[in-house]
């Protein structure tokens, strides 16, 4: 009598173990780069609103010959749509300051506080990066 051999059809246990051990050492490695596009992409949009309300304060000040006062700026100037970054305007008849201070989870990025000025001078506050490495596109 010939002994029947059979072959299974799947996988072993063996396979199974090594391809989820790759895997998990594959999303080890991705993840922290992903978790750092999230960062930019969240900055990259506080950016975007910086600039945006900066323009509006422009447009203002050349309608009336200064700067609006905090109570008369829409809440929509100072809005960021990613709800990560809080906005905050300082005025004078002559000068203005808009900062983009992160919240949540957006306060792990390493840039900080995003600030603008009436000059165009873009900065940032407690970053461990450079100015120019966080306002970069």
């Amino acid at each position: 009598m010939q002994g029947h051999t059979r072959r299974s059809k799947g996988f072993t246990l063996t396979e199974l173990l090594i391809t989820l051990a790759c895997i998990a050492v594959l999303a080890s490695m991705a993840w922290p780069r992903y978790q750092q596009h999230l960062l930019r992409s969240q900055r990259a949009q506080a950016r975007a609103s910086l600039l945006q309300a900066a323009h509006w304060l422009e447009r203002a000040a050349s309608a009336n010959g200064s700067y609006p006062k905090l109570a008369d700026v829409p809440a929509s100037v100072l809005a960021i749509p990613s709800q990560r970054y809080v906005m905050q305007l300082t005025t004078t008849a002559h000068t203005y300051t808009l900062r983009a201070q992160p919240v949540g989870p957006q306060t792990a990025d390493e840039c900080g506080v995003l600030t603008l000025n009436q000059l165009g001078e873009r900065g940032v506050m407690n970053a461990k990066q450079s100015r120019a490495d966080c306002w970069s596109l």
